[in-house]
């Protein structure tokens, strides 16, 4: 029996801000990655963080930073298809999921009830904003992972 799962994207908000284009190496530096369901990275790197997740079931993804004035919002959640692999599927039923909009936006989205997702890794790009203290904000990225369930 699968279950609603939360994602959450946890940021060093201001040192990310602070950084003058920053490589991707860096972006993920600032970031970690944690969910409701035992999630976990074998590397401890974010690319390889795996969240499972089941079918017909709620994902929702929130941004969060401990640092004042700072707020992060996940501003989509896109499919990232594998071209080399002919069997890649989408776990959802469209291939950008929109945020909710603001500073602290969150994203939401149902898995599709199709049994031929179970045992499927889906790569995934979580978009988000860092917001400082005047409203302004930057946007970055990351790339995880998502395991499908019955």
């Amino acid at each position: 029996m699968g279950k609603k799962v939360e994602i959450t994207l946890t940021v060093d908000a201001a040192t990310l801000f602070g950084l003058s284009n920053p490589s991707q190496d860096q972006v993920d530096a600032e970031c970690s990655i944690s969910d409701d369901n035992s999630g976990n990275s074998p590397t401890g790197k974010i690319e390889d963080f795996t969240s499972q997740v089941y079918l017909d079931n709620d994902v929702k993804w929130k941004g969060y930073t401990s640092d004042n004035g700072y707020s992060v919002a996940i501003d989509s959640i896109v499919y990232e298809p594998e071209s080399s692999d002919p069997n890649d599927v989408d776990f959802f039923t469209v291939t950008t999921i929109n945020g909710s909009g603001g500073r602290s936006g969150n994203a939401t989205a149902k898995v599709k009830n199709d049994s031929l997702l179970n045992g499927k890794i889906d790569e995934y790009t979580i978009n988000f904003s860092v917001y400082n203290q005047q409203g302004d904000s930057k946007p970055f990225h990351i790339d995880p992972k998502l395991a499908a369930n019955p």
